[in-house]
């Protein structure tokens, strides 16, 4: 091969007008979008009928690119389209036609003309058919696609968990994706000479401005070809070439790669503030093919950028310089197409509205970007951390290894010379096991397709045991569950919408049915008492739960199932013989997967008092561990204990790291990514978690984390009946929700606190904004952690997980919210406790974070305290030194500048702490809020006696201590109406309270039930409470999805925020996990949560019933557990004291002649 170089300021390459104007005329790209005809084959009879001859008189017009559901809701399977179209001309001598299709998911057939002309397998990589002679030019040709959308059964050897598929599920579950597949990009017919530049991929160094260029060239001809090959690069924007090279590669038949390099002089970075951007060009011609016009002609061209990303000296660094990283993640999920936009401009949205905020990368998580995307990040300086399909949820299988190869390699190839693209990501949240070990040994492969990139393992390290630290977990080595989890902390832990207490053990079923084990076998024959407790923990597990003795029943129950609450037990006593086995096992319940983590307590004793507790005889290290083992077992109608399985512990070497530097060929353990979630709202004790968060000796990448918000349910539907689009899919399930919504308005007469059912909505989504701007505050001061990638970029999934939603509005107040927390220069400010009675101190903390945007020097800073009518509690200047860099000693990006504690004596109501730079600095997050209340001796007085129905000398002593009178509570006659304060499990035979306590209601008394545990009867949460509809107490969603609160102006609001959603800085402490829900209607509902932000969920927090002439009032507010520690807490107990007795004086009526039916009614004896 010949290779000549000029530098084309001083040269001038000729060729005549008459071979450019001939090579523009023959050289064409015919696109095939439009109109298509699409059937569904869910019989799988179209290969034997022969459906590729003609369109199926069933067929209905579609588009593509397009999914297959938007004509056919609710289907996944198979489907066929049919394509006509007019065949191009091809004038180059032997010329080749070819056909294109950008994206089909998952797997195709493809017949061109009847002709079977070849198939894919793969739902985002790009693949080409050569159909040269078989493509008519000139006339009509008819193009047929076989595509397969996998469902759970197998059709061609294929089920959707085996697949590249990211997080798709069936049935659809939100918080999952959709799974939604068919013709997905554009569809080519290509007319190329008989050789042609198949690949180009340009290595452009930052350092040198050297440009190493991969040119790919396929020749189609049996024998070799004499060729020019013609290399220039140019500015993108001015095109105006700026250097040349010249080769005469020799074309053997099928690929030749051909190298070389162009340097630029003077070459411009690509950076986020300048984003420049070159064009190399690669132009083949082939010698001689064509008499009299000097060649045919192929040219193929790709736009790069000289950068250079990578982990180093404990920051991530753009061309040298550290940054923090700032990203959210993107499914690119959208209304309609699912994963594919009615309007394109959403998908650019989301680009520029990041860029807008302050972000500089995107994530698009287990799915690559549209190819329009990563043009446009190119373009305006965004960042793109890139993953495909196979990161995320991709199940063993024979195929694994090919199919996860495919989806990474596919995604590099195609978008390997894009500048924007800085990041690989291989993997999402997956444990260790087959996929995981599979992923980390192809780091050589990746590396021959791309040494410039750094890649990033796997998102939220869950091969080192599971993505939240200090849970212990025994599992399946090729899934996440069954499980067996441990809390082996002293604190709790809360992440992923679970709450685990410390030492608290836990299970959750598999992904298919499989059970989850707890097994304890006696070592001996005898006597043994058993003690077990099942708890839900998520949200709102759904489990089956059983006890099992060598296999037979000896309990079975559910959780949060058929009006069953979140916990249940069971005790007894029998006869064990040595080997005996005792099961303790969590099943799927009500047959759908998912947030199903189940806690359990379970004790055995022999007769000899010897005692074995699975928690505190847990084990991370050995299993069996003495008489326990963890296990699992497989799907069935009830657990079969002869298919147990102990669950196998996956030793990973603790050294093995998860990043890869550019150039690298290992993983590198210098960075820890993390996934911590946390329950909302956000208390001091998990700001300060978000704060002191570490990496075990490495920086910390947050790389989920997330406060969302309900979705504008009436808003939303509204857009699909605007679009025209009521049925599609995701229509029918958001006005499956709406639809719940507005029964829940009618049934908890929200007219009284709301104006319009769409108030509701606009209340909740304004509130996250501050709840965004708190928790990413507390992100930002962790001097540990270098970067934050939130959850997410937009609501996706079918939930509002996003900083815009569905439809890309904006979220009001998170615009500004996200733009100050992304700020250069910002104060993270700190207030705790955040409510303080009158005279108490207050701890003021203010953290400086810097991203080298302030010069070296020492700077004033003014802080103040400012109350009510400008009441001035504290002012104070300090100042902060910002020092010099050195070599080899960079100054910290965060640094505390202020810690105090200050006493706040002033009047009541919002007090605001302030930080300002009062010369050369402008910072944002200047401000944040505490409030302050009276002391409890000013709060309204209780002036009834109270009967108190508890246990509980605290509350008792509490009572005292505010000079409430009290007396306790005993059964038999009474004299007047009382105010009965119940608290805690009864230790009164409920058989005999409760009876007693509705014949003092039915008398006129009143009865406040403060915790939510009295009135449990066996498994039945709610059991006990005079109601013949008596619903369940249950877990709402407290995490990223979480409940919105309500409550109305009320008495037992009194002196509080009340009218709307409750305002998170007011009740934080006291926003409860435990809601009533499917309950009979009160009679005066007055407060509830209702979760619009992951399915629909709803439910009451406070509601009083009437029982003849007297009352009894619900509350699952955290009241009793703050009292004395938060002012909320204690005049919410006063208030509801005080409108328990507002009728105490009233005379006692007598009972009902039919009050023995009444009881009977409800349930009691």
């Amino acid at each position: 091969m010949k290779q000549r170089l000029n530098l084309f300021g001083a040269a001038l390459v000729v060729i005549s007008a008459a071979q450019l104007a001939y090579a523009a005329d023959a050289a064409s790209v015919l696109s095939l979008d439009g109109a298509w005809r699409l059937a569904v084959d869910p019989e799988n009879v179209g290969m034997g009928d022969k459906w590729w001859t003609a369109p199926q008189p069933e067929a209905k017009e579609t588009r593509v690119p397009w999914i297959i559901q938007d004509a056919f809701p609710c289907y996944y399977g198979l489907a066929w389209y049919w394509k006509e179209f007019d065949g191009p001309a091809n004038h180059f001598q032997d010329g080749r036609t070819l056909l294109r299709f950008w994206q089909v998911d998952y797997k195709c057939d493809v017949w061109l003309n009847d002709v079977a002309i070849g198939s894919h397998e793969g739902g985002e990589s790009p693949f080409v058919f050569d159909v040269t002679g078989i493509v008519k030019p000139g006339q009509t040709n008819r193009l047929a696609v076989r595509v397969l959308n996998p469902t759970h059964e197998r059709v061609d050897g294929i089920v959707l968990d085996e697949i590249p598929h990211r997080n798709k599920a069936l049935p659809f579950r939100s918080g999952s994706s959709w799974n939604q597949g068919g013709i997905c990009d554009s569809v080519e017919v290509l007319t190329v000479p008989q050789a042609w530049v198949e690949d180009l991929y340009v290595r452009p160094d930052w350092k040198t401005g050297e440009i190493r260029v991969q040119a790919n060239i396929r020749n189609a001809g049996r024998v070799p070809l004499q060729s020019r090959l013609q290399c220039s690069v140019a500015p993108a924007r001015s095109g105006q070439t700026l250097k040349v090279t010249f080769l005469e590669p020799e074309l053997q038949p099928g690929d030749t790669l051909v190298e070389t390099t162009l340097q630029v002089d003077q070459h411009r970075l690509w950076e986020l503030n300048e984003p420049n951007l070159y064009r190399v060009t690669a132009r083949l011609c082939l010698e001689d093919s064509q008499p009299g016009s000097g060649g045919d002609v192929h040219e193929q061209s790709v736009r790069c950028g000289f950068r250079d990303f990578r982990l180093e000296h404990g920051y991530f660094r753009l061309n040298g310089k550290r940054i923090y990283l700032k990203c959210s993640h993107t499914g690119n999920c959208c209304p309609i197409g699912l994963e594919m936009p009615h309007d394109p401009d959403f998908l650019r949205r989301d680009l520029i509205n990041q860029k807008m905020m302050r972000y500089n990368t995107i994530r698009f998580i287990a799915g690559v970007p549209k190819r329009y995307q990563l043009d446009l990040a190119d373009e305006i300086g965004l960042m793109v951390y890139a993953e495909p399909y196979a990161a995320w949820c991709l199940a063993n299988s024979p195929q694994m290894k090919e199919r996860y190869n495919e989806s990474v390699f596919g995604m590099i190839k195609r978008d390997r010379n894009h500048p924007s693209v800085t990041i690989w990501g291989l993997l999402n949240e997956t444990p260790d096991g087959p996929v995981f070990r599979h992923a980390v040994s192809v780091l050589p492969e990746v590396r021959k397709l791309d040494e410039t990139r750094l890649i990033l393992l796997n998102s939220g390290d869950w091969h080192r045991g599971g993505s939240t630290a200090g849970i212990k977990i025994w599992q399946p080595p090729e899934h996440t569950e069954p499980c067996v989890t441990y809390n082996s902390t002293e604190a709790v832990v809360q992440a992923l919408g679970i709450t685990w207490q410390p030492g608290q053990l836990a299970f959750h079923p598999g992904r298919n049915g499989e059970y989850a084990v707890v097994r304890w076998t006696a070592n001996t024959a005898g006597s043994i008492q058993l003690a077990a407790t099942f708890q839900s923990i998520a949200e709102r597990a759904t489990t089956s739960v059983h006890v099992l003795h060598n296999g037979r029943p000896l309990f079975e129950s559910l959780i949060n199932l058929e009006g069953k609450g979140p916990t249940c037990d069971h005790t007894g006593a029998f006869e064990v013989r040595k080997g005996d086995t005792i099961d303790c096992v969590c099943g799927w319940g009500n047959g759908n997967y998912g947030a199903d983590t189940t806690a359990l307590s379970v004790q055995i004793q022999d007769s000899a008092g010897q005692v074995w507790n699975a928690e505190q005889d847990f084990s991370a290290k050995q299993n069996p561990h003495g008489p326990w083992s963890y296990g699992m077992l497989q799907p069935s109608v009830q657990p079969d204990i002869t298919t147990f399985a102990v669950l196998s512990h996956r030793k990973l070497d603790e050294h093995a790291g998860s990043v890869s530097n550019p150039g690298s060929t290992v993983w590198e353990n210098i960075l820890s990514d993390q996934h911590p979630y946390r329950r909302v709202p956000h208390t001091a004790d998990i700001i300060q978690a978000l704060r002191t968060l570490d990496g075990h000796g490495t920086p910390l990448f947050i790389s989920e984390c997330g406060i969302g918000s309900a979705i504008d349910l009436l808003r939303t539907v509204r857009w699909y009946e605007q679009l025209g689009k009521p049925e599609v899919e995701d229509a029918q399930l958001y006005r499956s929700w709406r639809d719940q919504f507005l029964a829940d308005w009618q049934r908890y007469r929200l007219e009284e606190v709301f104006a319009r059912p769409d108030d509701f909505f606009r209340e909740s989504i304004a509130r996250m904004a501050g709840q965004r701007l708190l928790s990413v505050n507390a992100v930002r001061a962790n001097p540990t952690c270098i970067a934050h990638s939130i959850t997410g970029t937009l609501d996706q999934g079918m939930t509002a997980e996003g900083i815009w939603t569905t439809f890309r509005e904006l979220k009001p107040g998170t615009t500004d919210a996200i733009f100050d927390v992304w700020a250069p220069v910002r104060w993270c400010l700190f207030a705790e406790p955040q409510n303080v009675y009158r005279g108490r101190p207050v701890k003021l903390e203010a953290v400086l974070v810097n991203e080298d945007a302030l010069r070296p020097g020492s700077y004033p800073v003014r802080l103040q305290v400012i109350g009510p009518e400008l009441t001035r509690v504290f002012d104070k200047t300090i100042t902060v030194t910002v020092p010099e860099a050195a070599p080899g000693n960079e100054p910290p990006m965060v640094q505390q500048a202020f810690a105090e504690d200050v006493v706040v004596d002033g009047p009541p109501g919002r007090y605001r702490f302030i930080a300002t730079f009062e010369e050369r600095a402008v910072a944002c997050g200047e401000e944040i809020q505490f409030f302050v209340d009276v002391l409890p001796s000013e709060m309204p007085p209780v002036e009834q006696e109270i009967v108190l129905m508890s246990d509980d000398q605290d509350l008792a002593t509490w009572l005292t201590n505010h000079g409430i009178a009290h007396r306790p509570y005993q059964p038999g006659a009474q004299t007047q109406r009382e105010v009965i304060l119940c608290s805690g499990r009864p230790t009164i035979d409920p058989a005999v309270l409760f009876p007693d306590l509705a014949q003092r209601m039915a008398r006129g008394s009143t009865v406040v039930f403060l915790t939510t545990d009295t009135y449990a009867r066996g498994d039945e949460s709610t059991g006990w409470l005079p109601l013949q509809t008596k619903g369940t107490v249950t877990s709402v969603p407290r995490w990223l999805y979480h409940a919105d609160e309500w409550c109305k102006r009320h008495p037992i609001f009194a002196g509080l925020p009340a009218g709307g959603v409750m305002d998170y800085g007011d009740y934080r402490e006291l926003i409860p996990d435990l809601v009533f829900a499917d309950i009979e209607p009160a009679a005066d509902p007055v407060a509830g949560a209702i979760n619009a932000a992951w399915g629909y969920q709803s439910g009451l927090m406070v509601g009083v019933y009437t029982f003849g002439d007297g009352r009894f009032i619900l509350n699952s507010l955290r009241i009793r557990d703050n009292l004395g520690q938060v002012p909320q807490a204690d005049r919410l107990l006063r208030n509801l004291l005080r409108f328990a007795g507002s009728d105490i004086s009233q005379p006692l009526t007598e009972l009902p002649t039919d009050f023995d039916a009444q009881l009977k009614a409800v349930g009691y004896p």
